[in-house]
């Protein structure tokens, strides 16, 4: 790849030194440039004071990197195919030619170092760079794609519909004229920290009539916030992906799940995400709530008392097997990180196979990220052995009927807390007993299943404080497979 030389001198030194702008008119630019967020030679442009060759030609002076004038007309299609779409517009980048071993590739911003090293991941090969005009790039993934929705123009032309009162709020968001950076990062943090002053529990980011709506929910409702050019989403979604929660886009997957914790001084967020495909593209919904530095007590998240006293037995031996069961977001990604937390002795080695999560485990514990369709859940008996772990944690890593895999001969031996979206607990466990290894398994080992009311969902899965333990008392159900039922399960069917 090739180095980008560190600059010595200012991009609007160099364009009033060769006469194409003025003293005067970059001190116009830079005040416009602070209301806007755009960058100066973006501002010159927009104001009119110059063309976008010129402030890539400045930029080519400044960096000592070759300017390309780039054509829609001569651009390889097939060569810009090898990328994704979104990953071109969100760069602002288009690649120009290339050969086995390099590719050159025009670039709006050949100072953004992410953005490089993300091109050439995709690229597989050597990348060099050369400056190209952000309009003259857009327009060369136009001639290849078509064009994209709603960039530039009129704001009024673009603006949001009014909704009416069935189908959804009917005041129209103010667009935000702000230009944010392509790797995401400060308008996530803008919009989860002005979510979180004024006390909402969620932010929505919905694909709208070619823009981009951000609304909070607070106490009064969906309060709408912004309209955000499009490609924002990109950003958006960009920036989830490097935090661990799976974009959709160009992918068969409609729906994706992940949590991250984000930090502002000493305040620490606990960030549960979820991307879906809508008919206008695709929305991005973010839950708050505080992250916790360990996970609670059992009797916090609604153990009862003496179920409390059975888990902390069960969980003193050194096999057996616990499936806590109830719909997604009820809180089971909770209880296994507490029944860890439990089980957490010295000597101990616990590995945990998840999604992105934020989930407080114990500080030597192994986790591992997974995502549907990688085939790491189907190997968890692998790694389980391979890295000689006690206590094996599965969050979500098997889905429907594949949690008969935790019936595997990996098991024994060993403490193994599974989550799963049955509802139905008789149900699974004749599917259990019925499936490969269950007869073995259910016959001689420790077993138990933990239950989470439908109720529970309603908390999205955020943290049960303990001043509002009392609340959820009794809210977990736990059974501890006894001889009685072993014998009720193998001759006359689950009871």
């Amino acid at each position: 790849m090739s180095q980008i030389k560190r600059p010595t001198r200012t991009i609007t030194s160099i364009l009033v030194e060769c006469g194409i702008v003025t003293d005067a008119q970059v001190e116009q630019a830079l005040a416009r440039q602070r209301e806007s967020g755009l960058l100066i030679g973006e501002t010159l442009v927009e104001l009119g004071f110059t063309s976008e060759e010129n402030i890539g030609w400045a930029l080519s002076r400044q960096l000592s990197i070759p300017y390309a004038d780039v054509h829609a007309e001569t651009t390889d299609a097939e060569l810009v195919r090898r990328f994704p779409e979104s990953l071109l517009r969100r760069m602002q980048a288009v690649p120009l030619f290339g050969t086995n071993d390099e590719i050159t590739i025009a670039m709006a911003d050949p100072t953004d170092t992410e953005s490089i090293e993300e091109l050439r991941s995709a690229a597989e090969c050597s990348v060099s760079l050369v400056i190209g005009g952000p309009g003259s790039i857009r327009r060369a993934l136009d001639a290849v794609w078509g064009r994209e929705r709603a960039v530039g123009g009129d704001p009024a032309a673009t603006a949001p519909r009014p909704r009416s009162a069935t189908s959804g709020p009917a005041s129209v968001p103010t667009r935000r004229d702000v230009v944010w950076d392509r790797a995401g990062t400060n308008f996530l943090l803008f919009h989860v920290h002005a979510a979180l002053r004024a006390r909402a529990s969620e932010v929505h980011f919905l694909p709208l009539d070619g823009l981009l709506t951000v609304a909070y929910r607070t106490d009064e409702g969906l309060v709408l916030q912004s309209a955000e050019q499009p490609e924002t989403a990109l950003y958006l979604r960009a920036r989830l992906s490097a935090l661990g929660i799976q974009d959709i886009d160009g992918s068969k997957e409609s729906l994706s799940w992940g949590a991250t914790v984000l930090e502002f001084g000493a305040e620490r967020v606990h960030v549960s995400a979820c991307n879906a495909v809508t008919s206008e593209g695709i929305a991005t919904v973010l839950r708050l709530g505080p992250a916790p530095l360990e996970a609670p007590d059992l009797s916090v998240l609604g153990l009862s008392p003496i179920g409390e006293a059975e888990i902390r037995e069960f969980v003193d031996g050194p096999e057996g097997l616990v499936i806590v069961t109830g719909p997604p977001r009820s809180g089971g990604s909770m209880v296994l990180a507490s029944l860890a937390a439990l089980a957490a002795r010295t000597g101990r080695r616990t590995l945990v196979l998840e999604s992105a999560s934020t989930l407080p485990y114990p500080a030597d514990t192994v986790r591992v990220r997974v995502t549907r369709g990688d085939g790491v859940a189907a190997r968890w008996e692998q790694l389980a052995s391979g890295l000689g772990a006690d206590v094996v944690v599965l969050d979500g890593a098997l889905r429907g009927e594949e949690i008969a895999r935790v019936l595997a001969g990996a098991a024994v031996g060993r403490l193994v807390f599974a989550r799963t979206d049955w509802l139905d607990s008789p149900a699974l466990l004749e599917y259990l007993v019925r499936s490969r290894n269950g007869r073995a398994v259910l016959r001689d080992r420790p077993f138990a299943l933990v239950s989470l009311p439908a109720a529970r969902a309603e908390g999205g899965g955020v943290w049960v404080k303990p001043e509002e333990a009392e609340r959820h008392a009794g809210s977990l159900d736990v059974m501890i497979l006894t001889d009685e039922q072993r014998d009720s399960l193998f001759t006359k069917g689950v009871r």
